[in-house]
């Protein structure tokens, strides 16, 4: 192409491809658009033709961001066309809107070589300071920008340019190094730290926000950055960083076990140092049930059980309010010396058991109570003992339906127990109230709730009413065997009429129907929220026990229709049926009153096995739990006795 052709196109696109300068912002010039062209394609070719003009000026023109021709092709990695840009020495400084360099944009598209070569004519310009450590809106300078889109060759390049990048912090304060730790660009961590030197050993190296260091960031991330840093810099183990705490707690906070190991080997010590809130490694293990890290820490530091946190909690006592009671097992059943700390109180006086009882934990209290050697009888500083707070936990209100609740079993179960009262909780029983701010909060309750709490229970209860009456409306239509055909003595009359598993089919689904008929009406009643609750709490005690009933008479029917129409060489699968419908109602007891078989066990193992079947319990127990205090072997037998009873009524009202 001729130099006339040449011009002439130039002309055309920049007459098609003109920046409005009221579009430009104050004090800057509108890139020329064919500039513009050759900085993003890289062809430079029509840059060279705009140059030969002698138009240098143009390489001034800036986009709607302050963006430069250099900017430009920095970011997009064209190398020639930046050389080109060399004919300009300010351009190499110029800042956009951002305070981005050209330096900036290369490092963050991770251009190593237009890096390299805007470096080099720094130096031969002798702004090679000024060009490296130019830093943009976040205070962040080049190396910052390798870091955070992990580039690793720029980061090279740069920390052999000037080490001392790595010492700047950007305006959340944090150093490259920590930068690329906490996102995640462990590469350009490990090219910074390859380039570690004695000159760049400073604070700011390692530094991060909130007085975090790098260390902070590694244990979470990285076990080979953490063991590099350990190497270069063995102090930052006990940098103290945001609300007061080490690396190690941070490790142990998030379960890192091969890091906690680490830092043990390096600085046992470092177990033995707080946080802010006074709690140590070893309860930040507790609260998070990591067990492989509590080991290793009791390993390391064998006194270090005794260490107490601001609130006097041993790391069990914090396991325990954390519920995570399976790492006090494992760490019992491996370390029994520690069961002492099960009796340590804090410094409210709460022992574990009280605040197991506090939380309605039901699984730790029963696993307290099973060790012999913890008390019942400790008073904490507002003069409760465990049985006082789980007092405290009842609703006197629903106490008359709520028999199985983790509330009802945890009282049932520290009564029978023989856990005392204090003899101010006994004062207050005697007047009819109790007093403590805490416990006056427990049993005054809230009207609203408890209203909206029975109207859901009815509510879910009478989904299960209405599908049994459903059911059993349809299988008095649908009776097994059919009916007599109308060409036959007695037709339209059942087939199996006269064999007694089809009556007591008959009389089981007639009463699961009314009893189900029943519930419903009695659960629509106490679903009303203008019934007073004396009344909807007999409604749905009422409705309970019709439901089960209702239950027990549905699974009757199944079985019994199951077995009248199998022929006898099927005898056996027909009695396998039988008693697996039949023992349905039994196993739904064993799930819905799961409480009362641990409740049992416990009591065995406390008292023995009299106090499960005839108790002594102590007149104020009876008072406040009522018939809900029932010995746990007593009401499960009480239980089986009442289904058996019902399958016996079925078959028995079937011979009349």
């Amino acid at each position: 192409m001729d130099e006339e052709s040449i011009i002439s196109t130039t002309t055309q696109i920049d007459s098609d491809l003109e920046v409005l300068p009221d579009e430009v912002p104050p004090f800057r010039i509108a890139i020329n658009p064919i500039l513009l062209q050759s900085a993003r394609s890289g062809d430079r070719r029509i840059l060279d033709e705009l140059l030969r003009q002698g138009d240098t000026c143009c390489l001034l023109g800036v986009t709607l961001e302050g963006n430069t021709a250099l900017h430009i092709a920095a970011s997009r990695g064209h190398r020639e066309i930046a050389e080109i840009c060399h004919r300009e020495i300010s351009l190499f400084t110029a800042p956009n809107t951002r305070l981005d360099t050209p330096l900036h944009c290369a490092a963050r598209a991770g251009y190593d070589e237009v890096v390299t070569s805007i470096i080099e004519f720094a130096k031969q310009k002798g702004i090679e300071e000024r060009v490296l450590r130019a830093r943009n809106r976040d205070e962040a300078n080049a190396l910052h920008e390798a870091a955070k889109y992990n580039h690793v060759g720029v980061a090279s390049v740069l920390m052999d340019e000037d080490v001392g990048l790595a010492s700047m912090l950007n305006e959340a304060g944090m150093s490259p190094l920590y930068l690329a730790i906490a996102i995640g660009s462990l590469d350009v961590a490990r090219a910074l730290l390859q380039s570690f030197s004695m000159e760049i050993d400073s604070p700011a190296y390692y530094a991060g926000p909130n007085k975090n260091t790098a260390l902070h960031a590694a244990v979470l991330l990285s076990p080979e950055i953490t063991r590099d840093l350990l190497v270069r810099k063995p102090e930052l183990a006990k940098g103290v960083g945001f609300l007061g705490r080490i690396p190690l707690h941070y490790a142990a906070l998030y379960g890192h076990h091969d890091t906690v190991e680490l830092l043990l080997e390096r600085h046992p010590s470092t177990a033995y140092l707080s946080d802010a809130d006074g709690s140590f490694p070893i309860h930040m293990a507790a609260s998070k049930g990591n067990v492989r890290i509590l080991q290793q820490i009791l390993k390391q530091c064998p006194d270090i059980d005794e260490l107490l946190d601001k609130e006097g909690n041993n790391f069990l006592h914090v396991a325990f309010k954390c519920g995570r009671l399976d790492a006090v097992k494992k760490i019992i059943s491996r370390r029994p010396d520690l069961s002492k700390l099960l009796k340590d109180p804090d410094n409210d006086g709460n022992t574990p058991l009280h605040t197991a009882v506090k939380n309605g934990a039901q699984g730790s209290v029963h696993f307290l109570l099973r060790d012999k050697t913890v008390c019942v009888d400790v008073i904490n500083h507002d003069g409760f003992t465990p049985l006082d707070l789980a007092y405290g936990m009842l609703d006197n209100k629903d106490l008359q339906f709520r028999t199985n609740t983790a509330e009802v079993c945890i009282a049932s179960c520290l009564a029978l127990t023989k856990a005392p009262t204090s003899p101010r909780e006994l004062r207050d029983l005697e007047s009819g109230e109790l007093t403590g701010d805490e416990t006056k909060e427990r049993l005054s309750g809230d009207e609203g709730n408890e209203i909206g709490r029975h109207v859901n229970f009815a509510r879910n209860l009478g989904i299960a009413t209405v599908l049994i009456a459903t059911v059993t409306f349809a299988a008095g239509f649908t009776l097994p065997g059919g009916y007599i055909d109308d060409d036959h003595p007695g037709r339209g009359t059942a087939v199996l009429a006269k064999e007694y598993a089809f009556k007591v089919f008959l009389v089981s689904d007639a009463t699961a129907l009314v009893c189900s008929i029943v519930a419903t009406c009695w659960l629509m009643y106490a679903g009303t929220s203008i019934v007073d609750t004396h009344t909807r709490i007999r409604a749905l005690w009422g409705a309970i026990n019709c439901l089960w009933v209702a239950f027990a008479g549905m699974c009757t029917a199944f079985a019994m229709g199951i077995y009248v129409v199998l022929p006898p060489s099927c005898k056996r699968i027909s009695i396998l049926l039988c008693i697996t419908a039949l023992g349905a109602p039994l196993l739904a007891q064993m799930v819905a009153n799961c409480n009362l078989l641990s409740l049992l066990k416990t009591v065995i193992i406390r008292q023995g096995y009299r106090q499960c079947i005839c108790p002594t319990i102590h007149p104020h127990d009876k008072k406040r739990l009522g018939h809900a205090l029932l010995p746990p072997g007593g009401r499960l037998y009480t239980l089986l006795l009442e289904t058996l009873g019902l399958y016996l009524l079925f078959f028995l009202s079937a011979m009349l």
